[in-house]
């Protein structure tokens, strides 16, 4: 159940003692913070901070909530709390003075929460604060600027890696998001929405959705796909982050260099190509990448023989 937000509670009983014990344990999943140890610009990670008083009402009310919420963003957002009785010259230079006070640091950017302070609000409020690092990749020109470090801002390509991530949806999740962010200036990250087979088709000879795609020194044949499971949803990205880093390239070490060259069949059209032993999707794929009709296919040898009466017609132009 959710809260009321209720008014930011101030000290008002001055004549009595205050409580200075921190309201969280120390083995919350939320961290009690210090002057010496509070995110700063260059924070790797994104934080989602609580500075509250131990005596204020609406601060113990709340505290449940907060450590329910650090649960469920574990893995995708740091959690933390700032006892403001105990860091008085933190929280006066963070200029609070009512509790309790939510905040979302990103790096040099800091955002107050001012909404209601039940669960669903606050974490769809945190999860749509995410920073994205991510190219939005919809064509094959959009693909190749990508791989070839012609996108503003991307150096990926030549010894750098490329992280692809190929979604049956339209919305990037979160831990995707958090990837990106957690990494940034080390890998380059960009994805292909909805399904678009006909992209996937020119770095996977058997695409499938979804999928985390590597492309090692920004190299359409070198490439390495994530064998993990992916999840549209809450997922923690430790194991992908990982994964990824394993890979890194461009100062002697990581696995990308044992990656050897393995040219994509992609969607071209080719009378060489073995079509009949290609997947159903695959051969879809071709199929809308080339333009061509099949609104009766339903058998395997249906989407074959449209492929190949194409190549048929085309070759005779």
């Amino acid at each position: 159940g959710g809260q009321r937000r209720g008014r930011p509670q101030n000290n008002n009983n001055a004549g009595a003692p205050r409580s200075t014990e921190n309201l969280f344990a120390k083995d919350s999943g939320v961290k009690s913070l210090r002057r010496n140890k509070f995110p700063g610009s260059d924070a790797k990670h994104v934080w989602l901070v609580m500075f509250y008083a131990p005596w204020c009402q609406h601060c113990k009310k709340f505290t449940p909530t907060f450590e329910r919420l650090a649960l469920e963003l574990d893995g995708l957002v740091k959690v933390g709390a700032v006892n403001c009785e105990l860091e008085k010259q933190l929280c006066g230079v963070e200029g609070v003075s009512s509790f309790p006070v939510i905040r979302l640091k990103k790096g040099s950017v800091t955002v107050t929460y001012d909404g209601e302070r039940d669960l669903s609000s606050l974490k769809t409020w945190t999860l749509d604060q995410l920073p994205v690092n991510i190219n939005n990749v919809r064509k094959p020109e959009q693909l190749e600027a990508f791989l070839t470090e012609k996108v503003k801002g991307n150096r990926c390509g030549r010894e750098a890696v490329c992280v692809l991530f190929f979604s049956d949806t339209t919305e990037t999740p979160a831990w995707y998001k958090v990837l990106a962010n957690t990494l940034k200036g080390r890998f380059f990250f960009g994805e292909v929405r909805a399904r678009n087979e006909g992209l996937a088709l020119q770095l996977m000879d058997a695409p499938r959705f979804p999928s985390l795609v590597l492309a090692c020194g920004g190299d359409a044949s070198r490439t390495v796909e994530y064998a993990g499971e992916l999840l549209h949803t809450m997922m923690n990205p430790t194991d992908v982050a990982k994964w990824v880093e394993s890979w890194k390239h461009g100062d002697g070490a990581g696995a990308c260099l044992g990656v050897v060259s393995t040219p994509k069949t992609g969607t071209k059209l080719d009378k060489n190509l073995a079509y009949e032993t290609m997947r159903v999707s695959k051969l879809k794929a071709v199929l809308a990448a080339n333009g061509i009709p099949c609104i009766s296919c339903a058998e395997k040898t249906d989407f074959t023989a449209a492929i190949r009466d194409a190549i048929v017609e085309r070759t005779e132009l």
